[in-house]
């Protein structure tokens, strides 16, 4: 087993890691990042010539400018830039209360739109755009001052947890003591005994509240701050990513690091001094150093490392948080284990196999250099041909008067002007020039995708075929596509993927936000290892427009469909297909919450309510009465006349009983009966038609008397039997 890492051997290791990285200190990418940062920004490119057009052709900014606004509005015209997908059925409702709340966190706490539009233009101009995603548990500390709080207000003040008295100030309050004497001596003289009343005082006091609400917090890097070592590929194989900032003395303290060890830093300005931030600055930035006189605002160079690291010696390297102070790591702060690497990022063009990719200004930025050449020669040229140079016979002519060059002025020669004075002439470019710039625009649209059609210049367009300006800007459109695809299969679903994770650990408490139009509590934890991230990527506003067409035939199919089919057992469109429809037509458009304007029918049947009974009038209810009465004189009747029946039938059959058996012991001999027993069974079934038709009647009676009751507001009467009654039973025993 090896030795464990002492913390001379980890700072030697941070410290060559630091080194070795890649954008630390010069080299080829700060170079390139530079470079075309200057191009963006329409720099001199260097080639100037006093006297010369030093004009700068603006191509890079505007194929970028051109990119940004498309890739903005595909992840931004919906509200759910990412959508969590249930593992199981039953995790469907928490799902799409995840999605809302992973998507409230991004836009509405902590500003997605700005993040994404910084996070793109990073990387369209300087390669790869970096953002750094984490949870915030800091402190803010305020300050708050309070005049004239009487005791039991002070006190409430004083009792938080959050709060430290920094300055009290306590003096009697001579109005309350004032009307306390006149109560006592009302008292006393109602011959009441008043004890020793409490002085009442009031407070004037300086408070410190520290108050801590933990959350996922989201920051732009800018791209010089990002270092990773040369060999990685992505962030999450690399053995050492960092971050390069600066803190002043202050934010260290407040972050907890000791005091002491703070006061004792060195001032460090490599990271004010960085080319690439100069460049960024060079407009308006003159002094990018920190003048200031307070030690506790002195900038102090932190580098927050993730490095796999082996430092107990099991010969497994873990992933080690190591924040250390000073160009070379010579101070370490902090050294903790971590779960991962808190950083995201992208890039337009992906190169295989390494980290950082191409940018957008890279394909533009020689189009740009040959396309400023060639305007200041043709703008040169120009001035030359409106401004002719003339060949003048040396002391005919006043020079004076030839180099003032004004509307009507005078220039004295000694001799005819034809004869002392000729114009040299200046051959044109402009026959050359022009065709040239077409060329190199055809080039840049090429290259990126970005067509003067896409940017709406083209007057001409009007005068193209409709195919072919189509067939154009579906080609510029896929390039966008693919540039919105990358980004969301990476970056994007790596901060998606950060966030929710992040959540689900550290968010422990129910927190109450606004989801949907509603307030809803949200309660991170019950979302372990029930959720797939899914990154929801939308289309372009050309494609958006075609989707939206080809929606609305499809819309129309259905109906025709809905019509022609009527009440078929086995539909081919019902309710739900054409909601949604509806609900993507709505989607596409750029619109939110499509219960705003259609509801879904599995929802609707839940909020249809049977439409109530019309209230009868006082003559119905009175003819109702009467019905119900006639009703139960006749099911009485009935009840009667099959007791007199059921009495009739038995006593029959058991005269016929007995009479057969005394004939066969008078004879000695068995009588057939069958057809006794034939007449006996006639008048058995006699008996159950009457029956049944006293069961009807009776059930068409209880109808009416539950009507009556309803009427009445009665509860309704006792159901009689509703079978049928059975032989040898009167139908009142039925149960």
């Amino acid at each position: 087993m090896a030795d464990k890492v002492s913390e001379l051997e980890l700072k030697n290791i941070i410290s060559q890691e630091i080194n070795n990285s890649m954008g630390y200190m010069g080299g080829n990418l700060s170079a390139q990042r530079k470079k075309s940062l200057e191009y963006y920004m329409g720099e001199p490119l260097g080639t100037e010539i006093d006297g010369r057009s030093q004009v700068v052709s603006t191509d890079v900014a505007d194929t970028i400018e051109t990119i940004l606004p498309n890739l903005l509005k595909i992840f931004t015209a919906s509200d759910q830039t990412v959508k969590c997908e249930p593992v199981k059925a039953e995790d469907v409702e928490l799902a799409e209360q995840a999605t809302n709340y992973i998507n409230y966190i991004f836009n509405k706490d902590n500003n997605g739109f700005s993040i994404l539009y910084t996070w793109f233009k990073d990387a369209l101009i300087e390669k790869n755009g970096i953002v750094k995603v984490y949870w915030d548990e800091s402190e803010k500390v305020e300050q708050e001052t309070y005049q004239n709080l009487n005791d039991q207000e002070y006190k409430i003040l004083i009792d938080n947890d959050d709060v430290e008295v920094v300055k009290e100030e306590s003096f009697v309050d001579e109005k309350a003591k004032e009307q306390f004497e006149q109560i006592k001596v009302l008292a006393e003289a109602q011959g009441q005994e008043v004890g020793d009343i409490p002085t009442p005082k009031l407070h004037n006091c300086i408070i410190k509240r520290t108050t801590s609400s933990g959350k996922v917090k989201i920051e732009n890097i800018p791209p010089e701050e990002f270092l990773i070592e040369r060999n990685a590929k992505t962030i999450e194989e690399a053995n050492f990513v960092a971050h390069r900032v600066l803190k002043t003395r202050s934010d260290l303290i407040q972050m907890g690091f000791d005091r002491e060890v703070v006061e004792n830093l060195a001032t460090q300005n490599t990271v004010l001094l960085n080319e690439e931030r100069l460049t960024r600055f060079s407009d308006i930035d003159e002094s990018p150093l920190n003048d200031s006189t307070d030690e506790s605002t002195e900038d102090i160079e932190i580098y927050e490392c993730y490095v796999k690291i082996d430092m107990d010696g099991d010969g497994i390297a873990e992933l080690r948080k190591v924040i250390v102070a000073g160009s070379n790591g010579n101070t370490v702060l902090e050294n903790m284990p971590c779960d991962f690497i808190p950083f995201c990022s992208l890039t337009p063009i992906p190169m295989p196999h390494r980290f950082y990719g191409r940018s957008v200004s890279e394909l533009v930025e020689d189009v740009q250099l040959v396309k400023s050449t060639v305007m200041r020669q043709l703008l040169d040229n120009m001035y030359l041909t409106n401004n002719n140079r003339v060949a003048v016979m040396d002391g005919m002519v006043n020079l004076d008067d030839l180099l003032t060059n004004r509307p009507g002025g005078v220039v004295r020669t000694k001799q005819p002007p034809s004869q002392v004075m000729m114009p040299m002439q200046n051959q044109t470019i402009s026959q050359q020039a022009f065709p040239l710039l077409e060329y190199l625009d055809t080039v840049r649209e090429t290259r990126t995708g970005v067509t003067r059609y896409s940017q709406g210049l083209d007057a001409d367009s009007l005068n193209k075929t409709a195919t072919g300006v189509n067939t154009l800007m579906s080609q510029s459109q896929m390039r966008m596509e693919l540039i919105a695809r990358v980004f969301a299969e990476t970056g994007i679903k790596d901060l998606f993927r950060r966030i929710f994770e992040l959540t689900v650990k550290y968010q422990n408490k129910e927190r109450i936000v606004e989801l949907n139009n509603k307030f809803v509590a949200v309660s991170p934890t019950e979302w372990k290892n029930r959720y797939n991230i899914s990154i929801t990527v939308g289309l372009g506003a050309g494609s958006k427009d075609q989707q939206i067409v080809m929606l609305n035939n499809i819309l129309q199919k259905q109906l025709q469909a809905f019509q022609l089919q009527g009440n078929k057992e086995y539909p081919m469109v019902n309710l739900k297909n054409i909601y949604n429809s509806l609900a993507k037509i709505i989607e596409e458009a750029g619109l939110k919450n499509v219960e705003n304007y259609f509801i879904n029918p599995d929802q609707g049947k839940d909020l249809m309510q049977p439409s109530p009974p019309p209230e009868p009038t006082p003559i119905e209810k009175i003819e109702f009465t009467r019905i119900a009465s006639e009703e139960k004189r006749k099911v009485a009747e009935l009840e009667l006349e099959a007791k007199k029946l059921k009495a009739n039938t038995a006593a029959s059959i058991l005269g016929f009983e007995t009479k057969i058996k005394e004939m066969e012991l008078k004879y000695n001999t068995q009588i057939d009966a069958a057809k006794i027993k034939a007449d006996a069974e006639l008048e058995k079934l006699v008996t159950s038609n009457r029956n049944k038709t006293f069961l009807a009647a009776q059930q068409s009676s209880d109808r009416l008397d539950q009507q009556v009751s309803n009427l009445d507001g009665q509860q309704p009467i006792e159901q009689r039997p509703t079978q049928p009654a059975q032989p040898g039973t009167e139908p009142s025993e039925q149960s």
